[in-house]
């Protein structure tokens, strides 16, 4: 008998309460505070028609009425989220337990940044394997570093972020027009380092906790996140015509319903807020993404959405980026990602509940751009070894040691890629 599937991970609601820090501080995988993070687990849940359970006490009633349990994560491939609570429930739960919507930790410039996962999460990941025999990941960057954590290739599938596929449309098109009449920023503090004609051109919609206090006039000056965050906009380029922005044309909603219809309203989206702009795209809008990281741009490469680096932007204005951007990589690319998906869902062998009936095909497809960019994101973290043992080799002997021993990890990895020798060649 089929039976039911749960959805454990990042809520499907904006719950932070912003006089309450500590409390989300202590557990901040279990409550939602992002409208972009709830967007994750709302997907997961409509797609598995899943009940989202946050209560891990009641295992023998669970196991009466579920026989699925799908993780919902977004930047857990880190060294410091500790999942142990969500570790110690599946082990106990005992079901087919299944991860695929895992990036790499925000604020990551490489991938290389990140030298080992946290214990509790490398014994998550392990458990979900050998329950169900693959992960799915965000991209090539993920992928390394889960690589470089001992993981095997054949266990890890990229298929991209489960989101962007929300609309259950494999025929998904990015139609741009001639120009734009109602833009709006996803906007996030970093944001206040461009310039003002970008700043000005728009109004900002907050997305996360940190946005509340600041966007938020009903939030004293003296409460300890909204002080941290004023003291971050004093150190930025723009941080003050940017607070001026906000108080002016500052957009922040405590629904995700609100949040996601106000994005829908509008005609060009343009921001850092990686899933901001994901969900102007899954409703047909035209989105370029600025990456401040290296989980906003490995997801912009990964679909080929039109992205500027923060460092890329200069003077240019909304206008000018919009006439920039083109959409046709990302339209001929996506069913391919579309089906990439669909293929990791049947090996999986979860068709069976899925709130929607879609054909998976016979093999997964990778083009020789995705080989490529695989193989040269792991020979840059040789690179940046190889110039830290340059530079260290004379001091210290002791670190000298430890990067040749992550160097001689990173290659045998990388002579476990098909292709591998191939696209060797080529770049020498």
């Amino acid at each position: 008998m089929k039976l039911k599937a749960m959805v454990i991970g990042l809520g499907p609601e904006y719950n932070y309460d912003v006089n309450n820090h500590e409390k989300w501080n202590k557990s901040n995988t279990r409550y939602a505070s992002n409208h972009g993070a709830s967007l994750i687990s709302r997907t997961i849940i409509d797609y598995f028609n899943a009940d989202y359970i946050d209560d891990f006490s009641k295992f023998e009633e669970y196991k009466k009425k579920y026989d699925l349990c799908v993780i919902a994560f977004a930047t857990h491939i880190t060294d410091w989220r500790d999942v142990s609570i969500y570790t110690n429930f599946v082990q106990k739960m005992n079901i087919k337990t299944i991860a695929f919507s895992l990036g790499i930790q925000d604020y990551s410039t490489s991938s290389s940044n990140l030298n080992s996962l946290h214990p509790s999460l490398n014994e998550l990941l392990k458990y979900c394997i050998k329950s169900s025999g693959f992960i799915g990941v965000r991209g090539p960057y993920t992928a390394s570093a889960l690589l470089k954590g001992g993981f095997k290739q054949k266990n890890i599938i990229q298929i991209g972020c489960p989101t962007i596929f929300s609309p259950l449309n494999r025929d998904l098109i990015i139609k741009k027009k001639d120009n734009f009449k109602k833009p709006i920023i996803v906007f996030h503090r970093t944001m206040a380092e461009l310039n003002q004609k970008i700043l000005g051109g728009a109004p900002l919609l907050g997305q996360d906790f940190l946005d509340e206090v600041i966007f938020q006039n009903d939030i004293d000056d003296n409460q300890i996140i909204k002080k941290m965050e004023l003291d971050s906009y004093s150190k930025l380029v723009n941080g003050g015509y940017a607070l001026n922005r906000i108080k002016e044309n500052g957009i922040f909603v405590n629904t995700f319903d609100d949040w996601f219809k106000i994005i829908g309203e509008h005609d060009f989206v343009i921001g850092a807020r990686l899933h901001g702009c994901i969900s102007a795209l899954i409703q047909g809008i035209p989105a370029v993404m600025i990456a401040r990281d290296v989980r906003v741009q490995e997801i912009a490469e990964f679909y080929k959405i039109p992205y500027l680096k923060y460092e890329d932007i200069g003077e240019k204005s909304i206008s000018e980026i919009y006439d920039e951007a083109d959409f046709t990589a990302f339209n001929k690319l996506y069913k391919h990602r579309f089906d990439n998906f669909m293929k990791l869902i049947g090996d999986l062998k979860i068709i069976e509940h899925l709130s929607f009936e879609k054909n998976v095909p016979p093999n997964y497809f990778y083009s020789i751009d995705d080989l490529n960019t695989n193989t040269e994101i792991l020979f840059s973290e040789i690179k940046d070894l190889s110039f830290g043992l340059n530079d260290m080799k004379l001091k210290y002997s002791k670190d000298v040691l430890v990067l040749n021993k992550r160097m001689d990890k990173i290659i045998s990895v990388l002579k476990k890629i098909p292709g591998f020798t191939l696209v060797k060649k080529i770049m020498k």
